[in-house]
């Protein structure tokens, strides 16, 4: 007995030694399962991946497939940072990165480290509490430097968002036509929500409008494609609201509500928006502060949609007769997202013009 109990528990450890496998693995997370192994190759497209044991096929995995992967050797604070990019914490994430001040052990651990501190960066300058000009910088040189990443989509889509922010429009069309050319429908379904957000900020809500459609008339199945409906519902919301439609705003908001999960922040924050504006501008006063209070409380880990519900919270609390609420909204909208559009307007002066 004793022996049979020795090699179950010790023939695993055999087989690794034998077949040259440290103890430790790269993995990809998919939901297929996750995989443990060695990275062979990265491209825009795929990840090349030898599997445990070693004489087992190749295998290649998909990047629209993958949800996570983590590299041997990578410093416990770059996997602490990816839980946080996952939950939308930048600032924490951001934090763990600059810990790190050791040289990395492999160049994919390396192109990890910027594209992480890059993505931080930029999704703090959108929120406004970085400059825009600084993500775009950092996340510019990842995309010029390292053409083969699998991460390159993602990147050319936040270089995209960054243009846009600054009226750059033109260019932004440039990056996300790189991410319409990615094979999978879902991505090309991502390349029309931003071309609808773009054209959105332009004051082009007819064009905005006939994007949104267009995505929401793609075929694609299965849940990522399921989740860029949904935003393209928002979107579609959005551009009814720039054309005054604001009961058909409000009810694609409660539907994208109603059918999202509750815990996607990422969709819930901007639904709860549009559907606050909406309720706003249909002189809702108590949906309205309902609503965008959903965000100040439940969902203020997306940055730019928490700073465009402070600011929407300054006024109605006013309104409200609530001056006491109304000064709180605006002193976290100050303290947190100075560099934001939606902060400008409380600016004292000499803060906005020394930048």
């Amino acid at each position: 007995m004793k022996r049979i109990l020795f090699a179950i528990l010790f023939a695993p450890m055999v087989f690794f030694l034998t077949c040259g496998w440290s103890a430790a693995f790269d993995t990809i997370k998919t939901a297929q399962g996750t995989f443990s192994g060695k990275v062979l190759d990265l491209s825009p497209t795929a990840v090349r991946f030898q599997q445990i044991p070693s004489d087992t096929p190749t295998k290649e995995i998909s990047v629209n497939q993958i949800q996570a992967l983590n590299f041997d050797g990578e410093p416990a604070d770059l996997r602490s940072a990816k839980l946080h990019v996952q939950g939308g914490r930048w600032n924490e994430a951001l934090a763990a990165l600059e810990r790190i001040k050791e040289e990395p052990s492999r160049s994919e651990i390396k192109q990890e480290l910027e594209f992480y501190k890059a993505l931080c960066v930029a999704k703090l300058a959108l929120a406004g509490s970085k400059k825009i000009v600084d993500g775009g910088r950092m996340m510019k040189a990842f995309v010029e430097n390292y053409p083969n990443s699998y991460h390159y989509y993602e990147a050319v889509e936040m270089l995209g968002d960054l243009l846009v922010a600054i009226g750059q429009y033109p260019a932004a069309a440039e990056y996300y036509f790189r991410l319409q050319e990615a094979p999978w429908p879902e991505y090309k379904m991502r390349a029309g929500v931003a071309a609808g957000r773009a054209l959105l900020e332009q004051a082009k809500p007819d064009g905005a409008l006939a994007a949104f459609n267009k995505v929401l008339a793609m075929e694609a199945e299965g849940p990522l494609a399921a989740r860029q409906r949904l935003l393209a519902q928002l979107g579609k919301a959005r551009a009814l609201l720039a054309l005054n439609n604001f009961q058909e705003a409000a009810q694609l908001a409660e539907d994208v509500i109603q059918r999202a999960d509750a815990e996607d922040a990422s969709i819930m924050a901007p639904a709860y928006n549009v559907l606050g504006t909406a309720e706003r501008r249909l002189g809702h006063l108590k949906q309205a502060l309902l609503a965008f209070l959903h965000v100040d409380v439940l969902y203020s880990t997306i940055q730019t949609a928490h700073a465009e519900a402070l600011a929407n919270l300054v006024e109605l609390w006013e309104e409200a007769h609530k001056p006491e609420r109304a000064e709180r909204a605006k002193q976290t909208l100050l303290e947190r997202y100075k560099e934001s559009p939606w902060a400008k307007k409380w600016q004292p002066v000499g803060d906005a013009a020394g930048g």
